[in-house]
């Protein structure tokens, strides 16, 4: 399905009606007392772009999440993972630091996906289910976690304690004048843009329309592959990150190289 038809709103719903440095100030009090247990954030010079290297470790949602783990009272934590994404990766990673089950439910194939196959060879339990699109796939996972006594993390790990984590640590970073950011559910983008109010964002939507509050002040630009495809080609960025993404990523981070040449 194509992903060009984003509600364009101006508005990031992680704000409210707090405006930028009140919701900065907001989230920073959220996150008070927590210290991130990874390393620094990587920052290395690519071609004359600067790129945050969080893809040395799992990846930036392992950040977050675990302010929103280690304050999490329940013993199981349910996700609903995609076929493609490290999301439920992430989440492993945090919940194996503070001995917390996993209950990952995932799309049905006829063929288990790597990113599935990673999940389960790092501990999850896995419920697969035969949908037509995530939102249902999401329904089930929360009535699970209600009949199970589980706590259920909604898709793109939307929650205010993973965006207080993420505001945190990208504040210790000095404010940049522009951003570019690959975006699905735009949690990471919404974070970031709270952490650096002044700056000007560009996002790159690789798998879905967004909706109302999600793309926040950010411009948008859309590639036209599906999210399923993957960057085969020798031109790919190497960086490690999904190669669905990268191939989306890999061809506007050449118009950033050639737009700063």
């Amino acid at each position: 399905m194509a992903h060009d038809n984003h509600v364009i709103d101006g508005l990031n719903k992680d704000v409210g009606l707090y405006g930028w440095e009140k919701a900065k100030e907001y989230y920073l009090n959220l996150a008070e007392g927590w210290e991130d247990p990874n390393p620094e954030p990587v920052i290395k010079i690519h071609e004359g772009v600067r790129v945050v290297r969080d893809d040395l470790i799992v990846g930036s949602k392992t950040r977050g999440g675990d302010l929103l783990i280690s304050r999490c009272k329940h013993d199981t934590i349910v996700y609903s993972q995609p076929r493609v994404g490290l999301a439920g990766v992430s989440i492993l990673e945090v919940a194996k630091r503070y001995n917390k089950k996993v209950v990952l439910f995932m799309p049905a194939a006829k063929r288990i996906s790597h990113h599935q196959a990673c999940c389960i060879e790092r501990g999850a339990i896995p419920i697969f289910k035969r949908i037509a699109a995530m939102p249902n796939l999401n329904s089930a996972a929360m009535k699970w976690a209600e009949e199970n006594n589980a706590f259920f993390v909604p898709l793109g790990l939307r929650h205010e304690l993973v965006t207080a984590g993420i505001v945190k640590v990208a504040s210790k970073i000095p404010e940049p004048e522009e951003v570019y950011v690959a975006i699905s559910t735009g949690v990471l983008s919404r974070a970031l843009q709270i952490a650096w109010p002044n700056a000007k964002f560009t996002c790159v939507a690789v798998a879905r329309n967004l909706k109302k509050g999600e793309l926040g002040r950010a411009e948008i630009i859309s590639h036209p592959f599906p999210f399923q495809r993957e960057c085969k080609r020798k031109t790919c960025l190497r960086f490690r990150l999904s190669q669905h993404m990268m191939l989306k990523f890999g061809s506007i981070y050449q118009r950033i190289v050639k737009k700063i040449i």
